[in-house]
C-alpha cells in the first residue's frame, strides 16, 4: 500500500508539471534542442505561428551538459563546456527571456566516454547523489528541468561498472523526489531503453515526455505507461548544410504521420542562426495549419571560455557541529562556497575570493544532513558552474575520521591509515571495488592503520572508516576515499622499453586531470612504421575525449604528414595544434617533449626548440590517459617508447636536455614517470607517489625489450686514451663552466654523456670542431663520455669530472 501512495503522488505531481506545459502549449508539443557549443538559446523564441502568435517551440533544450567521472572519489559529477558554462552563468540573458515567453527551458545531460552514465550507478546512494547534484543545478539557475541522454559514457572506463538493471530507475525517482515541480525528458537511446523496469516500477512512471532520437526517422520511444500524448515519434535535424539534416520532404512526412497517428510531441534538432522560417512553415503548417514566421531578431553566438570548478569534493572532521570541507585546489584560482541544511532552499555563504582547498564551518545541527557548492573564479570576470558536493551529515559528537590516505601498493595489499580521533576507541572500516555494490566490514580495529589483504591486482577501490566512541556512540562514516591496489613488484632485470605492434597494443595509465595552464609531455620513441592510412595518426601519448577536451602528442594528421610530430590541446571548443618541422626515420630513436607555459605551445627534439605556436590561457585535458594509443586502435602506435613521463609544469630547455634519462621521482611538478625497465610483469609502474600505473592491453612479457633509448655505459667501455678523436678540456670542470671537446675527426657526430652509474643524461650533436657542453645542471661527480662516428664503426670515450 504504501508503494502505491508514493506512486500515486509521483503520478499527481507528474500530471501538476504536465499541466503547467498545458496552459499555453501548442499540440503537439514542439520540442527544440539548440547545440550551444555553435548556435544561440535566444533564436527559439524568433519563431512564432502567423494566425495565432504562439509561440513554434514549448520546450527548449539545452545541449548539452555532461557526466563526467571524478576517479579521485569514484563520482560521476555534472559538468559544464564553455558554452554551457556561459548559458549558465548568464541565464537572464539566454534563458529568462525563453521562460517569459512561455517556453521551457531543459538541461541535457549525456556521458562524456569517462565511464559514468545514467545506467551504471552502482548504488542508491550514488544514484540520488547525481540526482541531487541535478536538481540542485536546475534550483540553482531556475530551468525548468532536466533531459536525460543516455549516450558516450564509455561504460567501464575508469574502472566503472557496466550498465545494471537498477541503475536508470533508482534515478528517476531520486530525480523526481528532488525536484517534483520540474521536467524530466527522455532522449530515447542507449542501455537505459531496456532497463526501464526495477523492483516494480517503471522509469515511465517518473518521465513526462520522451522522442525518438533517430533523425529522420519515424519511430515512437516505448516508455511505459506513457501514452502517444507524450512521445515523440518523429525525429527532425532543422535542414543546414549537414547532409544528415532531415529535407523538407521528409519533414512533411513526419509531420503527416504525427498528426494522423495522435502523437503529441515532435521533436526539432539543432536550430541555428539563420532564418528557417520556410522550412519550419513546412513542418507546422500540418501540425497546426499555420505559417511559422520570423517575429524575433536573430542571435549569433560567441564561444564561452572555459573555467572548471575543482574535484575532490569531501567533507571531513565531522563533530556535530563543526566540518571541513575538502576539494583539490589549483593555486591560480580563488572559490566561492555555499553551504544549506539539506531541508532548507537557502544557500549560505562561507566565503567569496577564497584561497585554499579546505575550508572549516561552524554552527550546525547534530545529526543534520547539509548540502555544499563550491564555484571557481577563473578571473575578474569569469566564473565557473557550482560544482555540488555530496551530502553530508553534521554526525554526533564522536568525531568522524579524517586525513585518509593509502600507501604500499603491492598489488595484493595496501596499508590504509587515517588521522587518529581522540576520543575513539576502535574504528570500523569498509572497502570495496569500485564497481561492487557491496562493502566488506572491517570492525574493532584498535590502531589508526590497517593493512588490506587479499585485494586484486591493479583495481580500483573504495574505502571508508568510522571511529567507534564507548558512551560517544560512533561517528558518520568518512568521505570516501580511494586507492589503486597496483601491480606485484617484479625485479628489473636492467634497461627495458615497450613494443607496440600498431594495432591492438597500447597502456592504459588511469585517470588524469591534466587541465591548466602548464604541462610537458616527455620521453623517448622508436617507430617501426608510421600510418599509411588516412588520417595518418600514430599516437605516442594523451588525453583525447573531444574537441574541448585533449592532450595529445602524436605522428600525423589528416593534412599532416605521417611522420612529422604533433602536440594538440583544448582551448575551449577548440584545439590548438603544433607541428615539427623536423620528419622522423623510422628505426631510430628519437627523444620528443612538448610543452605548454601559459604563452606557447612547443615542441623539442633531441633537446632541440623545433616548432612553436603562441597560446594563452587554461586548457582542458580530463579524462583517460593512453600511451601508443588515443581515440581507437586505428591510431595505435606501431614501435617502441622508453622513459615517458607527464609533468604539471613546462619544463625549461635546459631541464629537457639534461634530463631526458632519468629524473628524480620527487622532481617538483613530476606527475607520472613511467620507466618502463620492469621486464615483465601486467604493468609499467609509476616511479612517482601518484600512483599512476599503466596497464599493458593486449600484451605479454614477450613486449619487453632490451632496444632501448637510454643505453647504459660501463667502465670497461672506456678506451685506454688512446686514438682519441678529441681532446677534453678542462678536466676537472668547476659546475657551472663548459666542457669543450676539440674534435679531431669529422666522422664524429655526437657527444653522449653519462653519469657514473652508466645513464645517458646528455646527447650533443657535433656541428663544429670545438663543441661544448655546459655543467650548471650537472651534479659533481665523475661522468663517462662516449663519441660517436656517423658510421658508428669508430669512436672514443673517457672519463671527466664536475667538480
Amino acid at each position: 500500500m504504501r508503494k502505491k501512495s508514493i506512486l500515486t503522488a509521483v503520478a499527481a505531481l507528474a500530471i501538476h508539471t504536465a499541466s503547467v506545459l498545458n496552459a499555453q502549449q501548442l499540440n503537439p508539443v514542439g520540442v527544440c534542442y539548440v547545440e550551444v557549443n555553435n548556435n544561440n538559446m535566444l533564436n527559439v523564441g524568433s519563431y512564432t505561428l502567423q494566425n495565432t502568435n504562439r509561440q513554434l517551440f514549448d520546450v527548449a533544450i539545452i545541449f548539452a551538459a555532461n557526466i563526467n567521472y571524478d576517479a579521485s572519489k569514484s563520482r560521476a559529477y555534472l559538468s559544464s563546456n564553455n558554452n554551457v558554462t556561459k548559458v549558465l552563468n548568464d541565464v537572464n540573458t539566454y534563458v529568462r527571456p525563453l521562460q517569459q515567453k512561455g517556453i521551457k527551458v531543459l538541461l541535457d545531460v549525456l556521458g562524456n566516454h569517462q565511464g559514468a552514465g545514467i545506467s551504471n550507478f552502482p548504488t542508491r546512494e550514488a544514484a540520488k547523489d547525481f540526482a541531487l547534484q541535478l536538481a540542485h543545478t536546475v534550483y540553482t539557475y531556475g530551468l525548468d528541468g532536466i533531459d536525460l541522454d543516455d549516450e558516450y559514457a564509455g561504460y567501464g572506463n575508469n574502472g566503472t561498472g557496466q550498465p545494471n538493471n537498477s541503475s536508470f530507475v533508482m534515478l528517476l525517482q531520486e530525480l523526481k523526489a528532488a525536484m517534483p515541480d520540474k521536467l524530466i525528458t527522455f532522449y530515447y537511446l542507449g542501455p537505459a531503453t531496456s532497463r526501464q523496469s526495477y523492483n516494480g516500477d517503471m522509469a515511465g512512471n517518473y518521465i513526462n515526455y520522451s522522442w525518438n532520437p533517430y533523425y529522420g526517422t519515424y519511430s515512437a520511444p516505448v516508455v511505459p505507461p506513457l501514452t502517444n500524448a507524450k512521445l515523440s515519434a518523429a525525429a527532425t535535424w532543422i535542414k543546414n548544410t549537414n547532409p544528415q539534416s532531415t529535407s523538407a520532404a521528409t519533414l512533411s512526412t513526419l509531420a503527416t504521420n504525427t498528426k494522423n497517428d495522435g502523437y503529441g510531441v515532435f521533436m526539432w534538432y539543432d536550430l541555428n542562426g539563420v532564418d528557417n522560417a520556410s522550412y519550419l512553415s513546412t513542418g507546422s503548417n500540418i501540425l497546426y495549419n499555420e505559417n511559422t514566421l520570423l517575429s524575433g531578431q536573430l542571435y549569433s553566438w560567441a564561444q564561452g571560455e572555459a573555467c572548471d570548478p575543482p574535484l575532490g569534493l569531501e567533507t571531513t572532521n565531522l563533530t556535530g557541529t563543526t566540518a571541513k570541507l575538502n576539494w583539490t585546489g589549483n593555486g591560480t584560482q580563488t572559490y566561492n562556497i555555499d553551504y544549506k541544511p539539506a531541508n532548507s532552499t537557502t544557500w549560505v555563504n562561507v566565503a567569496t575570493s577564497y584561497s585554499g582547498s579546505n575550508i572549516i564551518i561552524n554552527g550546525l545541527n547534530l545529526n543534520t544532513d547539509y548540502d555544499w557548492r563550491i564555484q571557481s573564479n577563473c578571473s575578474a570576470t569569469l566564473k565557473s558552474t557550482y560544482l555540488f558536493a555530496p551530502r553530508f551529515n553534521s554526525g554526533s559528537a564522536c568525531g568522524t575520521p579524517s586525513g585518509l590516505t593509502s600507501g604500499s601498493y603491492l598489488g595484493t595489499t595496501t596499508k590504509l591509515s587515517w588521522d587518529a580521533v581522540s576520543s575513539a576507541a576502535s574504528y570500523n572500516l569498509q572497502y570495496k571495488t569500485a564497481a561492487a555494490t557491496t562493502w566488506t566490514d572491517v570492525q574493532n580495529i584498535t590502531t589508526n592503520s590497517y593493512t588490506l589483504p587479499a585485494l586484486t591486482e591493479n583495481t580500483s577501490y573504495l574505502w571508508k572508516v568510522q571511529a567507534v566512541c564507548g558512551g560517544a556512540g560512533t561517528s558518520a562514516y568518512s568521505g570516501e576515499s580511494t586507492f589503486n591496489s597496483g601491480f606485484a613488484p617484479v625485479q628489473s632485470p636492467g634497461a627495458r622499453s615497450l613494443s607496440f605492434n600498431g594495432s591492438t597494443h597500447y597502456l592504459n595509465a588511469g585517470q588524469f586531470n591534466l587541465s591548466g595552464n602548464a604541462l610537458t609531455f616527455e620521453g623517448w620513441v622508436k617507430v617501426n612504421g608510421f600510418k599509411t592510412g588516412f588520417p595518418y595518426i600514430s599516437s605516442v601519448m594523451g588525453i583525447e575525449v573531444g574537441d574541448s577536451n585533449s592532450a595529445i602528442l602524436r605522428f600525423g594528421d589528416g593534412n599532416l604528414a605521417n611522420n612529422k610530430l604533433q602536440f594538440i590541446l583544448s582551448f575551449g571548443s577548440a584545439q590548438v595544434k603544433v607541428n615539427t618541422a623536423t620528419t622522423f626515420n623510422t628505426n631510430t630513436w628519437y627523444h620528443v617533449a612538448a610543452t605548454y607555459d601559459g604563452s606557447a605551445m612547443k615542441l623539442y627534439v633531441n633537446g632541440v626548440l623545433d616548432a612553436s605556436v603562441p597560446a594563452t590561457g587554461n586548457f582542458t585535458a580530463n579524462g583517460i590517459l593512453y600511451l601508443a594509443r588515443n581515440y581507437d586502435n586505428s591510431r595505435t602506435l606501431n614501435g617502441f617508447l622508453d622513459e615517458f613521463r607527464v609533468w604539471k609544469r613546462a619544463l625549461t630547455p635546459a631541464e629537457i636536455l639534461a634530463n631526458n634519462c632519468n629524473v628524480a621521482a620527487s622532481s617538483p611538478g613530476l606527475e607520472a614517470n613511467w620507466r618502463m625497465n620492469e621486464g615483465s610483469g601486467n604493468g609499467a609502474l609509476d616511479a612517482t607517489a601518484n600512483t599512476h600505473f599503466a596497464t599493458l592491453i593486449n600484451m605479454s612479457a614477450t613486449n619487453w625489450k632490451t632496444d632501448v633509448a637510454c643505453t647504459t655505459l660501463s667502465t670497461k667501455d672506456i678506451d685506454s686514451g688512446k686514438n682519441k678523436i678529441s681532446d677534453i678540456y678542462p678536466n676537472p670542470v668547476k659546475k657551472g663552466n663548459n666542457i669543450h671537446f676539440i674534435i679531431k675527426d669529422s666522422s664524429a657526430s655526437e657527444i653522449m654523456l653519462y653519469d657514473a652509474a652508466g645513464k645517458l643524461i646528455i646527447s650533443q650533436k657535433i656541428d663544429k670542431n670545438d663543441t661544448v657542453i655546459n655543467t650548471r645542471n650537472l651534479s659533481a661527480g665523475t661522468y663517462l663520455y662516449k663519441i660517436n662516428t656517423k658510421d658508428a664503426k669508430t669512436g672514443s670515450s673517457g672519463k671527466v669530472i664536475v667538480e
